[in-house]
């Protein structure tokens, strides 16, 4: 079940805070890598699995994590969309949604 946790405006360098709490508790921590993956129009975030392809990103020292450009394209995410980030504590990933007005 997801957990909407906020909703801001996306920023033109693609970065997303991911929350404190949940970044441990799910294995993103600074340094870490975090799988990122296109899935019916979001982006889900979770610890990196070495064997996938997926999109695959360090965890900042602040926590935040840079959503690629491909990502974007896929989401046709401009700047200053806004976006809510929601918790899956089930499958211990953050779900990046986009709220579009289109």
């Amino acid at each position: 079940m997801l957990t909407m946790y906020k909703c801001k405006n996306f920023n033109k360098t693609g970065k997303i805070l991911l929350p404190g709490k949940w970044r441990s508790q799910f294995g993103l921590l600074p340094g870490k890598l975090a799988d990122l993956r296109f899935d019916h129009d979001q982006i889900i975030i979770e610890k990196a699995d070495l064997e996938s392809t997926h999109n695959k990103r360090l965890v900042s020292e602040n926590g935040s994590i840079h959503i690629p450009k491909e990502l974007q394209l896929l989401l046709d995410i401009t700047e200053k969309e806004e976006y809510c980030l929601f918790i899956d504590e089930e499958d211990k990933s953050f779900v990046l949604k986009i709220i579009s007005e289109h």
